[in-house]
């Protein structure tokens, strides 16, 4: 009883030790991944590397040597890389995993012949994507481009990787002169396997080069409006823009929101000034920019169909008041000030706001004829008709509201000599 005893105790204190081992084993390995991410995910790729490799010799675990592997290979040391590999294909000699990292390592290393002679080889025996990409790499390098399309063509036979697809558009394009058929492959790859931003952009940047424009621009706002990839917007409205098409950059910039600023601008272009009065409270209260709410109420009041309407004045006159707070422009002083002037809000306080205008910008004619108007609305016709006749000789009587001004404020001046 006391031997079958001591025996199940001693079986008790094995499983409890080799429990506390593999305990032990397991918070090493789950520590040192810690590490090895970590400095992956912070571009230490050297350093990653090394805790990899520490992970792979104490748990034997090939994932672990590969990952080490590729850090090398993020890292650029190609020297290292070589050796790491050479030393586990000696212990590993048919690692397929480990072949495709000695051609990398000859890539690297530009020793593009025998990286090809090594990447023909892995894909005489049921090969693999990676091994046909690894070929026409190496293909590539030694300009034989119908060699590498050849092999990205049987890679992307394979999955059908969009990355391995543009690649092949790319070198017929560019290397090959086949630039109708790489347009096409590019067409058929979305017709059957749907678009994708990296297609999209490559087959808009081939159209573009074409001089097929309109077919640029509509696979780039596609590829936008899938994808919402605000690259695709730009090159589109780049096209918009150089050929002036204004009503789809409008179109282009509301789906977008790519640059407010500059849709503001094109409404105020496209008179558009409700829109441009709504675009410019939105920025305003998105900002905190005082310019953009004068800017609003002035779009609101250009854009009204009744310019006479009081609340619509008094809700004018109070954001202008609002954002002059903030901000010293003439250009909104001048227009606050003659809007109290003409709609005889406040003729006083609107003289102030243009004089204020004036100090910034003392030879503008147009707010000399806002302080003109004010003085006419005070009935001080002498110095309304001095002023005008200032504005007179500056820009003429070619502008309709000038020669209006002048109209009225010389029958004031008759009216004020009787």
């Amino acid at each position: 009883m006391t031997k079958h005893l001591l025996a199940l105790l001693l079986c008790v204190s094995l499983s409890e030790a080799a429990a506390k081992a593999s305990i032990k084993e397991t918070a090493f390995e789950d520590t040192f991944a810690l590490y090895a991410l970590d400095a992956q995910m912070r571009h230490k790729y050297y350093r990653a590397s090394g805790f990899f490799g520490e992970l792979y010799k104490q748990t034997s675990k090939k994932e672990y040597l590969y990952q080490s592997l590729k850090m090398l290979e993020q890292a650029n040391d190609t020297k290292a890389l070589t050796k790491m590999t050479a030393e586990a294909l000696a212990k590993s000699p048919e690692d397929k995993v480990l072949k495709r990292f000695e051609v990398i390592a000859m890539l690297k290393s530009g020793d593009f012949a025998q990286a090809s002679q090594k990447a023909f080889l892995l894909i005489q025996k049921e090969p693999e994507a990676p091994d046909h990409l690894l070929y026409a790499e190496a293909r590539l390098k030694l300009a034989d481009y119908e060699g590498a399309v050849s092999s990205l063509k049987k890679a992307y036979a394979l999955g059908f990787d969009e990355t391995t697809a543009e690649r092949i558009a790319l070198i017929e394009y560019a290397h090959l002169g086949r630039k109708n058929e790489a347009i096409k492959f590019l067409k058929e790859h979305i017709g059957t396997h749907g678009n994708s931003v990296t297609i999209g952009k490559r087959l808009g940047s081939f159209y573009a080069d074409q001089g097929a424009l309109i077919d640029a621009a509509s696979i780039y706002e596609q590829t936008y409006e899938t994808f919402a990839d605000p690259s695709c917007a730009e090159e589109a409205l780049k096209i918009h823009l150089y050929q002036k098409d204004y009503s789809k950059m409008i179109v282009l910039l509301e789906k977008s929101h790519l640059n407010d600023p500059m849709l503001l601008d094109l409404y105020v272009q496209a008179k558009q000034f409700e829109k441009a009065s709504v675009l410019a409270l939105d920025m305003y209260e998105a900002e905190d920019n005082p310019l953009y709410l004068a800017q609003s109420a002035v779009y609101r009041y250009e854009g009204a169909a009744n310019r006479n309407d009081p609340a619509l004045i008094a809700d004018v006159v109070e954001k202008l008041k609002k954002a002059l707070v903030d901000i010293e422009e003439p250009l909104y002083l001048n227009y606050l000030g003659y809007l109290m002037i003409d709609h005889d809000v406040n003729v006083s306080e609107g003289m102030g706001y243009v004089r204020r205008a004036l100090q910034k910008q003392p030879e503008s004619p147009y707010y000399i004829d806002s302080l003109a108007w004010g003085h006419y609305k005070l009935n001080e016709c002498t110095e309304a008709l001095r002023l005008i006749r200032q504005v007179e000789s500056m820009v003429g009587t070619d502008e309709q509201e000038v020669k209006d001004h002048l109209k009225a404020i010389e029958k004031c001046k008759t009216k004020e000599k009787n």
